[in-house]
């Protein structure tokens, strides 16, 4: 390979994984900090909220089926923009509408440019060999770092700036946040404004993120297949081609998969906080910090993946760790049975969780992208989002609608999540096994 081609292709990388680290800052707050916000000003979008990250995902899958035609590069700049509008808005314009679009933005921004990873990192590495998992491992645990810094910082400074704005202490402040709901008018005023806060500033590093973006150098042979006038195919080919992946036998077992997994997560990963939170009662700071840890787990066991990977194969790696999650599932929706233990229980439970269900998550995208042709990359990633898409909004109707309609539903959604992982887990295993080793002649 020609030696400027690869530092242009290390580079691009480089400048991609900038950017993921801070849309992932960005995710952190959204995921936490923003849906504890929207419990105070809008309880139907934060009970449903895994609707509206169905909503984005739909917009996510079909703008990545314009990469053929636009390239990588100028949707990542939509994500950077659109997560940047979306926080500054959510503040600064006074209407009630503005929380369901400001939702679906930043969950659209932060979304689009996760589902472009597998297809992106796929573009440059093309000629790594063995060395792309590598890849997909840099780039998932650089940016599960800046989730994990989000995380916790997005909660201690919550209640910071709680504490400021009802010049309180801090101490004090976390106190009330363990029963938040209770808190006088005055006081519940000064807890919005401190989450406020924390979204103004998530906004600036939402602006930050189209910096390294800028940088990137496109060419349109990294994200379409040059075609002689001859050769070129019809619209209706492309569509035949795409349609052709609903056919495949080894496609289809993959999209139940994914089908069940986007199910059970839409359960219970958008409320972790919530239910520590008001479930469990522990406190704001502490709720947060046991989430962010969490996240640090998934940075530390995804330095293991390529290890993993090695000796068990894709297949094997993620049926193991699919498994692995769910006793630590049960024990976290049982926190409470643990008395004065529950917080270190709970903590190292969400830590066990998060590091086992994520170390797979390089293996599923190498997975995904050996299933598909190179020239379909991005359609079949779309597909698997168009279908994420549309179960994260039945999951979200279902929470909000059915499951959630008492403080209780939060927990009972461990039980029936951890179940539908033990069912993926099987699919994965007697579907795909033929794929446990990567097949290297489809790269």
């Amino acid at each position: 390979m020609n030696p400027t081609l690869q530092q242009r292709d290390n580079r691009n990388l480089i400048l991609f994984i900038i950017s993921y680290t801070l849309n992932n800052l960005v995710s952190g707050v959204l995921y936490d900090t923003y849906v504890n916000y929207l419990q105070e000003v809008s309880l139907p979008i934060a009970t449903s909220f895994w609707s509206f990250y169905g909503y984005a995902t739909f917009i996510s899958a079909a703008a990545l089926l314009l990469v053929p035609k636009t390239g990588y590069k100028k949707l990542l700049l939509f994500c950077a923009v659109a997560c940047t509008a979306a926080f500054f808005s959510v503040l600064w314009i006074d209407s009630e509408i503005v929380f369901y679009v400001t939702t679906i933005l930043a969950l659209t921004g932060v979304q689009l440019h996760f589902i472009m990873l597998a297809p992106y990192v796929a573009a440059y590495t093309g000629n790594a060999g063995d060395k792309d998992i590598d890849w997909y491992t840099k780039t998932y645990y650089i940016g599960y770092i800046g989730y994990f810094l989000t995380t916790y910082l997005g909660g201690v400074f919550t209640v910071k700036m709680f504490s400021m704005r009802a010049d309180i202490t801090y101490e004090a402040a976390k106190k009330l946040t363990e029963y938040i709901a209770d808190v006088t008018p005055a006081m519940k005023a000064a807890y919005i404004q401190g989450n406020e806060d924390v979204l103004l500033i998530t906004g600036i590093v939402a602006a930050i993120s189209i910096i390294p973006v800028i940088f990137i150098k496109e060419e349109k042979a990294d994200y379409a297949v040059i075609e002689t006038a001859e050769k070129k195919p019809s619209l209706g080919e492309r569509a035949k081609d795409i349609l052709s992946l609903l056919t495949n036998k080894d496609a289809v077992v993959y999209l139940a998969y994914w089908t069940i997994i986007s199910f059970a997560m839409g359960l219970f990963t958008s409320y972790y906080t919530v239910f520590l939170n008001r479930n469990l009662h522990i406190d704001k700071a502490t709720s947060s910090l046991l989430v962010s840890i969490s996240y640090a787990a998934i940075v530390l066991f995804m330095l293991f993946t390529p290890y993993v990977v090695k000796k068990l194969g894709n297949v094997g790696t993620i049926c193991m760790t699919v498994i692995g999650s769910v006793p630590f599932m049960l024990i976290i929706a049982n926190g409470d049975m643990f008395g004065g233990a529950m917080v270190p229980v709970v903590g190292v439970a969400l830590f066990m969780r998060a590091g086992l269900a994520n170390l797979c998550s390089p293996a599923e995208s190498q997975l995904t992208m050996s299933i598909a042709p190179k020239h379909l990359r991005p359609a079949y990633t779309s597909i698997i989002n168009f279908l994420a898409g549309f179960i994260s909004i039945v999951s979200g109707m279902y929470t909000g609608q059915i499951l959630f309609v008492t403080q209780e539903g939060y927990r009972t959604a461990y039980y029936i999540a951890a179940a539908l992982y033990a069912l993926a887990a099987l699919i994965m295993f007697f579907g795909l096994r033929k794929y446990n080793q990567k097949n290297k002649a489809q790269e």
